[in-house]
């Protein structure tokens, strides 16, 4: 097949804003949340405070990375050794690992097959005494079925965590994903729909739950305030154990430049992807994820098209995501592979647990003990396409239907 090269939207971006922002942190004197205050406020606070507002949430606290947002917020709710925390068998690898990071135990739960979210059915039937959180992965643009989740949560005293990394700005019956839960996190990784390279942001509406968040988040100290001049704005006091997880002042000053333009550019997106959705209508053997009724603004990180095994071939993803990027000269990704057969995702063997001196944990952290037929099959048949390349106009959609159409005329023909 030949390759085509095309213009496509670059990402990251950014304006002259962007670069005067930066350069005012750099002239500040003060480059991170543990630096001196210098009598203004810091990029970082007016993020926080601005991300908090954009959502409706009451609070926001920035992280060094969303991995590090997961982690935080799993500890403000408490979890740790000998609690399990529901995690959706497909998905990101770092939503299993936080919950490693804080002693806890991942219990991988199926997926919608129409959402590839996690299934609330499935959910309850993974409850067990132990269960303290339900981590609600909001994935590829569609959403968990939170009207069910939430009540399923409420009724059974559990914590409800959105991980909402794939859909910054999105909303379930008008409002923001991130809200409904008791926290949420958000990767601002530099390929997410809102980036300042790497960082993340916990939030909350409970003071409680965003105390703590900060706490964990700045080895321990709150935020001070009435500091004086040259002093930290960071005060020590005994009760929380936590990490260097803040983010920068660089990091702060270009995800608040960007969270301005976030409503436009997914406005932008949401015109092409309905149009592809359109066109996919003609290609045999491949269809977009399915996103509930309620979801009434959808934003996708990537645009999963799923792939009909009986016209691609069973587990045609790799062979597809390779043809679709020689043709369109973007890189195209396979969808992951479910938890269970991800290989990034090796709790025995990567010192989380000693299997010889603790076998019951093995045994529990053991990713084969868990049958998820719905996102192993998923997960071998869909790929995802890059936000950027929605953010060009919606007729360039064409390239990617005829290029997926091709695709499966070249399967079928070998």
């Amino acid at each position: 097949m030949k390759t085509h090269t095309h213009a496509w939207p670059t990402w990251p971006t950014y304006t002259a804003q962007t670069e005067e922002r930066l350069l005012t942190a750099l002239r500040s004197g003060r480059w991170a949340v543990s630096g001196s205050y210098t009598g203004e406020r810091s990029f970082e606070e007016s993020f926080a405070q601005a991300f908090a507002g954009y959502l409706g949430a009451a609070h926001a606290v920035p992280t060094c990375n969303g991995s590090a947002a997961l982690t935080i917020a799993l500890e403000a709710l408490g979890v740790g050794a000998g609690d399990e925390v529901l995690v959706p068998g497909l998905t990101w690898v770092a939503c299993a690992s936080s919950v490693l990071r804080v002693g806890a135990t991942p219990v991988l739960v199926d997926v919608e097959p129409e959402t590839l979210c996690m299934s609330v059915a499935a959910a309850e039937a993974a409850l067990t005494e132990r269960t303290k959180v339900v981590m609600a992965v909001h994935l590829y643009g569609s959403a968990v079925d939170l009207d069910a989740m939430t009540e399923l949560t409420r009724r059974h005293g559990l914590a409800l965590l959105e991980d909402c990394s794939h859909v910054h700005g999105a909303m379930w019956r008008d409002r923001r994903l991130g809200t409904f839960g008791s926290a949420a996190a958000f990767s601002l990784q530099q390929t997410k729909l809102l980036t300042c390279g790497e960082g993340g942001v916990a939030v909350t509406s409970d003071p409680e739950v965003h105390a703590r968040l900060y706490r964990k988040r700045a080895d321990g100290r709150r935020h001070r305030e009435g500091a004086p001049l040259g002093e930290l704005e960071l005060e020590e006091l005994p009760g929380v154990q936590g990490y260097n997880y803040c983010m920068s002042e660089f990091n702060a000053a270009v995800a608040l430049d960007g969270l301005g333009r976030l409503d436009e550019e997914n406005a932008r997106r949401r015109e092409s992807m309905r149009h592809l959705e359109r066109l996919l209508d003609g290609v045999e053997g491949a269809r977009p994820l399915a996103r509930p009724a309620a979801v009434s603004a959808e934003a996708a990180y990537q645009f999963c098209i799923r792939l009909d095994p009986e016209v691609f071939g069973p587990g045609a993803k790799h062979k597809v995501a390779a043809l679709l990027t020689q043709q369109l000269g973007a890189h195209i990704e396979p969808i992951d592979a479910a938890l269970h057969r991800n290989d990034l995702y090796q709790p025995l063997t990567s010192g989380w647990v000693r299997p010889a001196a603790d076998p019951e944990r093995a045994r529990a952290l053991d990713p084969a003990r868990f049958a998820l037929p719905v996102a192993e099959t998923a997960g071998e048949n869909a790929v995802v396409l890059p936000h950027r390349m929605f953010l060009a106009e919606p007729g360039r959609m064409e390239l990617i239907a005829t290029a997926l159409d091709a695709a499966r005329a070249r399967l079928a023909a070998a």
